[in-house]
């Protein structure tokens, strides 16, 4: 006969009983619930594991993707470089470069340590056949070098990852996986982990001619850069502001056009000169053309950084004045030439003499 001293019941549908402890023939006896573990506490403990609690996996969108993270980080750099000179539209052919750029490092003929300067000076004329100012090719130079940069964490991250499941491979838990299997996953990580250590040493020597390649460009066009980026955003405002041919120039040719032909003036007449060089082939308007060179000149004397002391640019303005006069002088004959031709067609034949 059982006595019991102790009974504790909880509710909930007679499956808990609670502990019961009494005796049974004089001997006292202990009766503790034990329920039935589940396959996952099971597993965890064949494994070695003690199994604590199990967290639900959030839904696939709400799930942290490193690729998509590493996608806008990618698409964040590609902007900061782009609008950087007002080259919005042109971000495809900045993603194209970079693909171009990137696939000469693994060409066998730059592989050596003798052959980096022949890949330093593939990658300058990769940028050069792209973009023809130098500040462009400045540009697509520090994109190019902070999108590696980027490339080469995710590198550093995939190799950590597959040290670590190396070393799982090589000693499993007991009694979990099959050894055939786990050697076979511990060389094929092994693999990877030597694709992945030589891709980084690719890219560091990738990386290092980047920089020598751009080094060598701003050692070459220093000042030519440095007015680039000066100039180039103010030729945007200016543009902004309806200066120049009706939409058709962009930003970099206004700048360049200031830089190489109204910075570098010496002489008004050679700039007219030159100006009537061009339009023969361009069939470029000169009132377009002096307007814009007057607002980029007044934008930049007025700015907190220009381009040149104020004394230069006091020179350059008396000389943009005197343009302006050899242009107006030119419309003016330019339009008597027209109505001469109207006044006396070709058509008509001379007289004949009497």
């Amino acid at each position: 006969m059982i006595s019991a001293r102790k009974v504790q019941n909880v509710g909930g549908g007679g499956k808990s009983v609670g502990d019961i402890q009494g005796t049974y023939r004089g001997q006292s006896i202990t009766i503790i619930r034990d329920t039935n573990p589940s396959a996952i506490q099971l597993a965890s403990a064949i494994a070695g594991f003690e199994a604590t609690r199990q967290k639900l996996r959030p839904p696939i969108l709400q799930r942290h993707v490193v690729s998509k993270k590493i996608f806008k980080e990618k698409e964040k750099i590609l902007a900061t470089y782009t609008e950087r000179l007002g080259q919005n539209k042109q971000t495809r052919q900045y993603k194209e470069v970079f693909a171009e750029l990137s696939r000469q490092r693994y060409k066998q003929e730059y592989r050596g340590e003798e052959q980096q300067d022949a890949l330093r000076d593939a990658l300058l004329y990769k940028v050069a056949e792209n973009f023809g100012e130098v500040t462009e090719q400045d540009n697509v130079l520090e994109y190019a070098i902070a999108t590696h940069t980027l490339e080469r964490e995710v590198l550093e991250t995939e190799i950590v990852q597959a040290k670590k499941i190396i070393e799982f491979f090589t000693n499993p838990p007991p009694h979990t996986i099959n050894i055939g299997f786990a050697n076979s996953e511990r060389i094929k990580w092994g693999e990877k982990l030597a694709a992945l250590e030589d891709s980084l040493r690719t890219g560091d020597a990738f990386k290092t001619q980047l920089l020598r390649a751009r080094e060598l460009l701003q050692k070459t066009h220093k000042q030519a850069i440095r007015d680039g980026y000066n100039l180039i955003p103010k030729a945007t405002a200016v543009l902004n502001q309806g200066y120049g041919d009706g939409g058709t120039q962009s930003a970099i040719s206004l700048a360049v056009s200031y830089r190489d032909e109204v910075l570098k003036m010496v002489n008004p007449l050679d700039v007219f000169e030159t100006f009537i060089k061009r339009q023969e082939k361009k069939r470029e308007s000169f009132r377009p053309y002096v307007d814009s060179m007057i607002a980029l000149f007044g934008i930049d004397i007025a700015s907190s950084n220009p381009s040149r002391s104020q004394e230069e640019l006091r020179n350059i303005r008396d000389g943009l004045f005197c343009i302006e006069i050899c242009g107006q002088i030119y419309d003016s004959v330019g339009a008597l030439g027209r109505n001469t031709r109207r006044m006396f067609p070709k058509n008509i034949s001379p007289k004949q003499p009497r």
